[in-house]
């Protein structure tokens, strides 16, 4: 049985324009420590000297908190969460579609806002508990070269390979839905490893 649920420096300001149109801000995920570092200064909002300890700062709320939201970094001050929020995004991708086998399995269909004149772009992880562990399987492309019917990937021709940050939302997306960071609670009636972390090992797609 399987159940759906429709969701409906000057190097650093150029990797920051490749990831955002005029009308979006760019997101801070995928970034490297010295990246975010560079970002923040770049942006205004952060003097040099701060950059690295503002850096470490949000890296702790992205990666081991995993906020989604700049309100929830309680340990940075007001005024700064409010240019955070002004200049940059840490949201997550939309999630089109859920579906839950029986076995445990998810699979999620993501959607990312559009880079520069191009268009919104769709793409599936799967999550698959086994005993002592869960892997979690990413897209590392928009479309494949291959036609494989299963695959909603395989329906679209090869577009361009995923960015650091949508590779990294992913993880970060499928580890919000199970429950899979400090004080989250894990979804009623979820298949997941007794112990440990849910999601212990990540693998790729095997596209074309």
């Amino acid at each position: 049985m399987t159940l759906s649920f429709d969701l409906t420096t000057e190097g650093a300001r150029d990797a920051l324009r490749a990831r955002a149109t005029p009308a979006e801000k760019p997101s801070l995920i995928g970034l490297t420590r010295a990246e975010l570092g560079a970002a923040l200064v770049a942006s205004g909002i952060v003097p040099e000297r701060q950059a690295k300890m503002r850096a470490q700062q949000l890296w702790h709320w992205m990666y081991v908190r995993g906020v989604s939201d700049f309100a929830s970094m309680f340990n940075i001050s007001k005024d700064l969460r409010a240019e955070l929020d002004k200049h940059f995004t840490v949201a997550r991708p939309e999630i089109v579609e859920e579906q839950i086998s029986s076995d445990g399995t998810r699979k999620w269909l993501f959607r990312f806002p559009p880079r520069g004149a191009g268009r919104p772009v769709e793409i599936e992880t799967v999550y698959i508990p086994e005993e002592g562990r869960g892997t979690l399987c990413i897209s590392s492309q928009v479309g494949c070269t291959l036609t494989c019917s299963f695959c909603h990937t395989g329906t679209q021709k090869l577009v361009r390979n995923l960015t650091s940050e949508e590779i990294l939302a992913q993880l970060l997306t499928a580890r919000d839905r199970l429950g899979d960071f400090p004080d989250r609670d894990t979804p009623d009636g979820a298949i997941v490893p007794a112990e440990g972390r849910k999601v212990s090992n990540v693998v790729m797609m095997g596209m074309g």
